[in-house]
């Protein structure tokens, strides 16, 4: 323990040590405070020994004890005390004071520097604020609205710090010169908030540095996000903020605790001229703030975008930014998409493995294990002496293989119109992963222009574009703020009413300047309405398009557009349609049909993904593949995704981290670069299965869509060298196992897309071109005449057999073909489909054999699927059990253009039939009939038969539903 003497000062302290009026004061002029006591201690304390005087500053313990931390002055007196008591007391504390200050340059025994429970009623507070807050003044900060220490609410303990609004913000502020800082430091500052539901005004906590002479260091600013709670029901919020003393004049720390209204929190490009709404009452409570002097940790990768390829090591640089690493040590977690901790890994840090840095700075490298391709989140836990004080996430994709990034496919683009400025430079090196052929990126935004924040740094980023074949599309998201502000608004209706010469000039540089490099351009953010619900934004993209048009030959600039509106009026050069997540897959074609019928104008479909709080991991996935595959065979040439990356900003940088949709885009891009569709190929009932060619390659993507659960197993013939490849991108040869019989491959199948590549392309598309020209059978009792026909795709000449094995019940006539075909000769040939009077309606599958004989002979079945009903007349039947009784409900449409006469029946088992008259049921009219079976056994399962015959004719009508 070193006690500085302050020499030649002396001065006499009185008798009456308890008199704090007559003590001395520091430089800034606060008096030193009564002597400590047995039973409370407040800062600062002094202590006697050996005729001298000394002030130390102190930090609270955990459990509201408090230690020494720091010396700040200290002074000779002139006679020597005799108070043996407090000399006994000064002891005590003189031993405890060894036990935790530690020598010069040795970590702190506690990182905690600070905590406010506002459990100050034991202490001797009676007044409405806890100690030494003081409130702030300033512009809407009216002094009628206070804050108070109260019962009402506390997250520990029994009170809490309370604002409470009358209009206007409210500011409390902790600091001044009570707590000091280390050069270099890394300090946090936490705490907990709970608010009324608050429309406008926000509650936040805030740090920041001030010198010496207490002046504000404005770099060292740290804030939490604003938060307001949604509902009377939230838990209590954790607000954190973190700032490092890095400038030289940082002396000391000021907290403050916020709850503000709009004019204060909101950015505004109209300066006074906005108007802001603000909540006149309210209230936040906070609780338990605590300030650490916490290690800085960061986690990065040497791989653009942390995407490893599968033969590169799976390294981490963990660097820790604190004066004292000694009492640190780490815990190391690795999870995969699913939430499963594969990998764990704690102790101290390793001076042995940490590289040479700067004094405060250790930097480490470390190795994971091997891991399988996939999506994972590695985080590291900093604590000291067993608490908490820090941590750090780190998410990363390991590929499947090493494959050299392929020509990039013009039809395939993402949307990064949300990335900053600050992250385009990655863009590059990622883009190739997933073989995109476009990107777009505002350049205009509310956020700024890039000619202000960079123009040099976006031509060579242009360049790198185009050296690696990637098309931009430059976006105008927004006015910028210094147009903005001359404009008087942030949107693009403002050209609307505002002189040409306020803002064409500005667009027109724009696009002089990178007219080389940018001829695609979309005015507005994707999935916007805004063009629908606000004439004037029709009218602001006319404006802007007139002004390229004198720029620009045949300019390329998109509008935005719901996909679930129809368009109206003078048409845009090109449509940018977003489709929802509301709208099936299979519904993506239905909405690009109207669009790509008409003529002079260029269609690009957004497809927007599925809210991640709403639906689960793997239903995101399979419906994202599922919409991709849609829009390719519907013929789309240009498909948009988002940008596979979170963002986010960290200290005043941009944090991009990979999420699972970059595995799956890439494995669907990478497989279907540059293929055509064929054709969807017939596998088996209720399986999708979509047949693409790539130069010569067949590549078949299938999902079971009756699944919901659970694998299809079935044997199909894909050719020799056939491989199974996942949306994760691992591949399987077909071949390799032990269900392969007679040329064929046992494949399971499911509800997530999976993409069989190198199959036999030529027998996939004989099998795609297999159909009947009626696919539905008119449900009545008579022959019924189809041609069935198919094309050879080979390139030379086919021979062989086809046979039709029918339904049981069922007579095809003929039962066997034969055909002989040339290269692209379609064959055709007549049958007469019979089926017994009571055959369910419904799909029927007729199993076609062919044996094909040509270059190489083959053997293979498709299934031929068929649809038995009535076209102008539609059923639905539903049996549910009411007591020992069976109700039966059937629900009969005439969907023709005349009325129509039936009998409707319905049968249960071990019961007499029961029939009703359908008769003079008009065109477009539906007629409900019921019917009860009474004291039915009521063992579980049962059937119930009901259906429709004609009274003057043979269509009848069976269906067959499950009691429920």
């Amino acid at each position: 323990l070193q006690v500085r003497a302050v020499a030649d000062t002396n001065f006499d302290l009185p008798n009456d040590l308890a008199t704090p009026k007559e003590l001395p004061k520091d430089p800034f002029g606060t008096p030193f405070g009564p002597p400590f006591s047995p039973l409370s201690f407040e800062n600062p304390h002094y202590f006697l020994n050996n005729s001298v005087f000394a002030k130390f500053q102190t930090f609270d313990m955990p459990g509201g004890r408090t230690m020494p931390h720091e010396i700040s002055e200290g002074f000779r007196l002139n006679r020597p005390i005799r108070d043996y008591r407090t000399m006994r007391l000064l002891l005590l504390i003189l031993c405890l004071l060894a036990s935790v200050v530690l020598a010069d340059g040795g970590p702190p025994s506690t990182r905690v520097l600070k905590n406010f429970d506002f459990e100050e009623r034991t202490l001797g507070n009676a007044e409405d604020l806890p100690m030494y807050w003081r409130k702030a003044e300033g512009p809407n900060l009216p002094h009628y609205v206070n804050g108070r220490l109260t019962t009402d609410r506390a997250r520990s303990g029994e009170y809490s710090f309370r604002f409470d609004l009358n209009g206007g913000g409210l500011v409390y502020r902790y600091g001044g010169e009570r707590m000091k800082v280390m050069a270099g430091a890394h300090y946090r500052v936490e705490g907990y908030c709970q608010t009324t539901v608050l429309p406008n005004a926000r509650a936040r906590l805030s740090a920041y540095l001030i010198d010496v002479d207490g002046h504000t260091l404005p770099a060292s600013v740290a804030s939490s996000p604003l938060y307001a709670a949604k509902d009377d029901s939230e838990p209590w919020k954790r607000l954190t903020a973190e700032l490092t003393a890095d400038d030289p004049a940082a002396a000391f720390l000021v907290i403050e605790l916020s709850l503000l209204q709009p004019a204060q929190y909101a950015p505004s490009s109209l300066g006074s001229r906005t108007l802001f709404t603000q909540d006149i009452r309210g209230s936040a409570w906070f609780d338990d703030i605590t300030v650490s002097q916490v290690p800085q940790v960061t986690m990065t990768t040497d791989r653009p975008g942390n995407v490893f390829r599968r033969s590169d090591d799976l390294t981490l640089v963990v660097t820790v930014n604190d004066r004292f690493t000694d009492d640190l040590s780490g815990q190391l977690s690795v999870q995969d998409a699913t939430g499963k901790t594969i990998y764990q890994r704690s102790g101290g840090l390793e001076k042995a493995a940490a590289e040479s840095a700067p004094p405060t700075r250790n930097r480490m490298k470390l190795t994971l294990p091997d891991l399988p391709a996939g999506w994972y989140r590695a985080a590291m836990v900093m604590s000291s002496h067993g608490q908490y004080v820090g941590d750090q996430t780190l998410d990363l994709i390991r590929l499947a293989d090493d494959a050299p990034a392929a020509l990039p496919d013009p039809r395939f683009g993402v949307v990064a119109t949300q990335l900053p400025f600050e992250g385009w430079d990655d863009l590059p090196a990622v883009l190739p992963y997933l073989n995109a052929g476009r990107v777009k990126l505002a350049i205009w935004s509310n956020a700024g222009d890039i000619e202000s924040h960079d123009a040099a740094g976006f031509d060579r980023l242009l360049e790198q574009f185009q050296t690696l074949g990637i098309t931009p599309t430059a976006c105008l998201t927004g006015l910028p703020p210094a147009l903005a502000n001359k404009l008087q608004g942030t949107d693009w209706t403002r050209i609307v009413k505002a002189r040409p010469e306020d803002w064409e000039g500005q667009l027109a540089y724009l696009v002089a300047r990178h007219a080389n490099h940018l001829d695609r351009w979309q005015l507005g953010e994707d999935g916007t309405e805004a063009f629908v619900t606000n004439p004037e934004m029709r009218q602001a993209y006319q404006l802007v398009l007139a002004q390229f048009t004198k720029l620009v030959q045949n300019p390329d600039l998109a509008m935005p557009w719901p996909g679930w509106y129809d368009l109206e009026g003078k048409l845009p050069a090109t449509i940018a349609v977003a489709i929802a997540p509301s709208v099936l897959p299979s519904q993506v074609p239905l909405y690009m049909q109207e669009e790509k019928m008409r003529q002079g104008h260029n269609l690009s479909i957004y497809l927007q993904p599925l809210v991640d709080e709403q639906y689960d991991r793997k239903t995101r996935i399979q419906d994202l593949a599922q919409r991709v595959v849609y829009a390719l065979s519907a013929g789309a040439q240009r498909i948009d995704v988002d940008l596979p990356f979170t963002v986010r900003r960290e200290a005043g940088e941009v944090i991009k981290q990979p999420n699972e949709t970059l595995l799956i885009l890439r494995t669907l891009f990478r497989s279907l670069n540059g293929a055509t569709f064929k054709g969807k190929v017939p596998i088996a009932e209720g399986v999708e299965a979509f047949l693409f060619d790539r130069s010569g390659q067949g590549v078949l993507v299938l999902w079971d869509r009756g699944a919901e659960t659970g694998l299809k197993s079935l044997a199909i013939n894909l050719g020799q060298r056939a491989t199974r490849v996942d949306l994760w991108g691992n591949t399987t040869p077909l071949y390799s196992s032990t269900g392969r019989a007679n040329g064929q491959a046992l494949l399971e199948i499911g509800p997530m897309p999976i993409i069989l590549q190198d199959i036999d392309g030529e027998m996939a598309q004989l099998r795609a071109s297999l159909a009947v020209n009626q696919p539905l059978l008119e449900s009545s009792f008579m022959p019924h005449n189809r041609k069935i026909s198919f094309v050879n795709p080979y390139r030379t000449p086919i021979s062989g057999t086809l046979k039709l094995k029918a339904p049981i019940g069922w007579t095809i006539t003929p039962p066997t073909f034969s055909f002989n075909l040339n290269p692209g000769e379609k064959f055709e040939r007549d049958l007469t489909i019979e089926f017994p009077y009571n055959t369910f309606a419904g799909v029927k599958t007729i199993a076609c054999a062919f044996q094909v004989q040509g270059e190489s002979s083959s053997t293979f079945s498709v299934p031929l699927q068929l649809k038995l009903g009535l076209s102008d007349v539609g059923m639905q039947t539903l049996a549910l059990r009411d007591g020992k009784d069976v109700v039966v409900q059937q629900m009969i449409t005439n969907y023709g253009d005349k009325p129509i006469d039936y009998m409707a029946f319905a049968l249960f088992p071990g019961q007499a039939r029961q029939e009703k008259l359908v008769t003079n049921l008009g065109a477009g009219r539906t007629t409900m009939k019921r019917y009860r079976f009474a004291n039915v056994p009521t063992g579980p399962g049962g059937q119930v038969r009901a259906g429709v015959k004609e009274l003057n004719g043979t269509r009848v009508l069976n269906d067959e539903v499950p009691v429920q």
